[in-house]
């Protein structure tokens, strides 16, 4: 009941086509495309298309063939008798579902279609697991037809991705630049209410430059190996697995559903491109759902305790992603607290794909689905609040998380109660992951109560002392010596008080931290190391001249987890099987 046509993978709800499709009869394979070519984004445009005649029909009723009776007419070719192949028995198998559904559509009035509109999805659900029960008896102890039957999985469940998000609104322009203007109002109040309290003219730049060097002088190498001396490392293997999520993560920031189709290719060939919605909103993240390949299904899922399904989550891209980045105000959630942008962002992928989740273990006829999701950046978070709500449904959804670069995103206990599946991956001394209100703001207070007077003057006098000796004339020493009491006595009367007073604001206590497990990879002085840590070790924003570099996928992640594997196996020409540009 699949086929191959040629459908759109651009914009937000497009869907791949997931392969499979072999030879079909020019018949069904010409009513399919009759019925995607006819698949409208307006969902109940789509029903009204799926459930009655069409347009030219009610014109010319005595003229026209009823589009159901071409599916009829289709499918009753099935009933060939000719060499007893894997396809003829999938035809004669399903015609009888497929003829009663449709007649059952027709007998229906017009407001018994409207009323039932809803349940329509489920319908094709049942219909497809019927199917699909009915042309998968025979093939169970060949390979090659067991293939065969996951590629028609894997479409149907594209096609059924596409049938749900159909049924979805759609926004207009104006709907959606409401939306932005009003996201735009709630980080601006955010803003107001950790920042508000600041005198940011004091900020100086040479405050920031020389407590960059502060902080630099405590942080060192040696201090990071003393901090992580009886955390236990990461092996080899875990690294490679981390680095494939990592490659697998980095495909959601690509433009278009076919570069993405042609990277998860290029990774082995692993997983299956069911749906990317690529344009996002405030609050809600891009991301793309893929099925892992060869799985064993209907009759074999005696074999198979659980459906394999991938979810990555974009990360901030755009100015949509920065809106959800700002709401950093911590809002009550499952008990404790979460970043209020992600937890918006996560509860939106639950209630986009729940629906499709369960549908595809009807389809299945699978107990449970394994769901792995995997993000960086916001992604990481968006990905994170949603295994927290899909793991609320323990008999049907077991959902683990691996996120890079994740934002603080909640409370303590919160944090605690996940890591025995979310995972957080750190790169030394990425800021993000360390990044919230309270933190932020105690990082500038701190900056501007840093002492640095004696830093300065010393930096003053050298500076003092290379421009009499580059200066074509002679500068008297007296006269040097003059510039610097100088600028040292308004130093010391002005600024110095400006230092101690900001020394005496009150710091605000840090509420959010990353999730679960954590996992950091650090510059150890030799190469790199990569330990498990409490979470709670990354309560402070680390100052640092790679705390931006360190956040990024490609000269961030890719380099830590590439360093790593060269430095352990002391081998400075090794290179992952996954290339990340």
């Amino acid at each position: 009941f699949v086929g191959s046509a040629d459908t759109s993978c651009e914009g937000k709800g497009a869907v791949c086509d997931g392969g499979g499709g072999g030879q079909h009869e020019p018949a069904i394979f010409d009513v399919f495309a009759k019925w995607v070519d006819d698949r409208s984004s307006d969902g109940q445009k789509f029903l009204e298309q799926l459930l009655g005649p069409s347009n030219e029909e009610k014109e010319n009723p005595e003229e026209s063939i009823s589009f159901f009776d071409e599916i009829k007419e289709a499918f009753a070719s099935g009933t060939q008798t000719d060499e007893e192949t894997i396809e003829t028995k999938l035809w004669r198998g399903i015609y009888s579902p497929i003829a009663q559904f449709i007649n059952e559509q027709q007998t229906k009035s017009p407001s018994e279609q409207d009323s039932s509109s809803s349940n329509a999805a489920f319908d094709f659900v049942n219909l497809f697991q019927t199917v699909f029960s009915a042309s998968s008896s025979d093939s169970d102890n060949n390979n090659e037809e067991s293939r065969a039957m996951a590629a028609d999985f894997i479409q149907r469940a594209s096609e059924l991705s596409q049938f749900l998000q159909s049924n979805k609104s759609s926004r207009g322009f104006f709907e959606l630049f409401e939306i932005m203007i009003k996201s735009l109002g709630e980080v601006s109040n955010t803003v107001k209410r950790n920042f508000g309290h600041i005198d940011w003219h004091r900020l100086k730049p040479f405050s920031i430059m020389y407590f960059l060097e502060y902080v630099e002088s405590l942080r060192t190498p040696s201090w990071k190996r003393r901090e992580h001396v009886f955390a236990p490392e990461v092996s080899v293997n875990e690294v490679k697995e981390l680095h494939k999520a990592l490659y697998l993560t980095n495909l959601a920031y690509l433009d278009t559903v076919d570069e993405i189709k042609a990277g998860l290719q290029e990774e082995s060939s692993e997983w299956e491109l069911i749906y990317a919605q690529l344009k996002n909103a405030p609050g809600e993240p891009a991301h793309y759902i893929a099925l892992r390949k060869d799985q064993p299904l209907s009759s074999s899922l005696a074999r198979q305790e659980y459906l394999d399904v991938l979810f990555v989550v974009r990360g901030t891209k755009d100015f949509s992603d920065v809106l959800s980045d700002g709401l950093l105000d911590a809002v009550e959630f499952r008990g404790g607290y979460g970043h209020a942008g992600l937890v918006k962002s996560g509860q939106f992928l639950v209630d986009q794909h729940i629906d499709l989740l369960h549908s595809l273990l009807k389809m299945a006829k699978i107990e449970k689905i394994k769901l792995t999701l995997i993000g960086h950046s916001l992604g990481a978070g968006a990905a994170a609040i949603a295994a927290i709500i899909f793991n609320e449904d323990e008999t049907a959804i077991d959902a683990n998380v691996v996120g890079f670069g994740c934002p603080a995103l909640l409370s303590k206990e919160l944090s605690e109660s996940a890591s025995d599946y979310v995972t957080t991956i750190i790169s030394d001394s990425d800021m993000i992951p360390r990044l919230s209100g309270p933190t932020l703001v105690n990082a500038v207070l701190d900056i501007m109560s840093y002492d640095w007077i004696e830093k300065g003057l010393t930096d003053l006098r050298d500076g003092l002392e290379f421009l009499r000796i580059k200066m074509p004339f002679d500068i008297p020493m007296e006269r040097i010596e003059t510039v610097y009491n100088y600028i040292k006595k308004l130093l010391d009367d002005y600024v110095k008080i400006e230092f101690e007073e900001m020394g005496k604001v009150t710091r605000k206590d840090v509420l959010l931290m990353p999730p679960g497990r954590c996992t950091h990879f650090y510059r150890d002085g030799h190469g790199v190391s990569g330990q498990r840590m409490s979470c709670g070790f990354f309560d402070s924003l680390e100052v640092s001249r790679t705390m931006v570099d360190d956040h990024l996928v490609g000269i961030g992640y890719n380099r830590m987890l590439l360093d790593y594997m060269r430095h352990r196996l002391e081998d400075y020409q090794f290179t992952f099987e996954q290339k990340i540009v």
